[in-house]
């Protein structure tokens, strides 16, 4: 019986582990450099066109310097971060940019394909360091 119990404890304590790491923002890895002027620049951004009335949390975004169109331009993916009703939730947005400007971009836009999934399919993204 005693075993029965323990085992059950165990259980749940490594769900709760996973659980509690599985949607964390904070495993995000940063970059520094251009990139992570860019994705800086790009977190203070995106987030204003987001249309979130939820407080964003944290922004990742792809590297730019791997999403150049021309020598020049990119365009990345950026996942906004945010709580509603206690959930971790996302809005991902598409940002397009000259790596030469300052700012890097007036805006973002709403990006829907990734929205509702737990991770970027062909992509990983970064913080800004």
């Amino acid at each position: 019986m005693k075993k029965k119990i323990m085992l059950r404890v165990l259980a749940l304590v490594t769900a709760a582990a996973v659980f509690s790491f599985a949607g964390c923002a904070s495993g995000i890895p940063t970059v520094g450099g251009e990139d992570g002027r860019i994705i800086a620049q790009l977190a203070e951004i995106a987030p204003k066109d987001s249309q979130l009335a939820e407080p964003v949390t944290q922004v990742e975004c792809w590297k730019p310097s791997e999403s150049m169109i021309d020598d020049d331009t990119f365009r990345v993916l950026c996942r906004l971060h945010y709580e509603q009703n206690d959930t971790e939730r996302y809005r991902d947005m598409i940002c397009l940019g000259s790596v030469t400007s300052d700012p890097v971009s007036d805006y973002c836009y709403l990006w829907a394909f990734y929205s509702d999934m737990p991770v970027y399919e062909d992509q990983p993204g970064f913080r800004a360091a």
